[in-house]
């Protein structure tokens, strides 16, 4: 089975919508999105996919990271970070999407994503 890693910017998930991704992840396709998805983007992706599940598409495995720039967060540190998101339009962090054939188990932990991947 051929693997593919697709790396994306937020901006074309924020002007094209989430629908193409799917379809990406359906031929096998890993999606690594440059931000954390909000929960409304999430539940969007989960609802679709459970639509498509299949005995030839068993689902999707996803997980997204925020990235927080200041070990010791301060009432300042946090007012500039939520304002630089409003400014671009995005969380910082990272969101990777596959599907359940090939993402075998996700471990998180503040630090970083591991993917158990399988081909």
């Amino acid at each position: 089975m051929k693997l593919r890693v697709k790396i994306l910017p937020y901006e074309r998930i924020k002007e094209g919508g989430l629908k193409g991704i799917l379809k990406d992840v359906r031929e096998n396709t890993l999606i690594m999105i440059d931000a954390k998805l909000s929960v409304d983007q999430e539940t969007y992706i989960i609802q679709e996919t459970m639509k498509k599940i299949s005995d030839r598409f068993p689902g999707i495995e996803l997980s997204s990271m925020e990235m927080s720039p200041d070990k010791d967060s301060t009432p300042l540190g946090n007012l500039k970070n939520r304002i630089l998101e409003m400014l671009i339009g995005k969380k910082r962090g990272i969101t990777v999407i596959g599907s359940a054939k090939i993402i075998k188990k996700i471990e998180r932990n503040p630090q970083n994503l591991l993917l158990d991947l399988s081909t």
